[in-house]
């Protein structure tokens, strides 16, 4: 009985193991994603979040909401920044 049980445990953990290797397979040969894809959705987040902004201190100009804006502009101004480097990087 002891054998049986141990080929069985042996039998179902080849065929567990085999088939996460087989589910993980497809995942190692993907396409990589495209370079500077990572900072490009820095910068649309960030342009997003400032035109949000902006239209949300339209109606209530206030010096607290001015600083927001200004650091948004400066979040903007830097990954549009980085954008560009990594762009400049990249082999034409």
């Amino acid at each position: 009985m002891n054998r049986m049980r141990m080929t069985a445990v042996a039998l179902v953990s080849t065929v567990a193991l085999g088939s996460f290797a087989a589910a993980t397979t497809p995942a190692a040969f993907a396409d990589k994603p495209a370079p500077c894809s990572k900072q490009q959705t820095h910068v649309d987040k960030a342009t997003a979040k400032l035109a949000a902004l902006t239209a949300k201190f339209a109606a209530h100009p206030t010096t607290k909401n001015h600083k927001a804006k200004k650091a948004q502009v400066q979040r903007v101004a830097r990954a549009t920044a980085r954008l560009d480097k990594c762009l400049a990087a990249q082999p034409s």
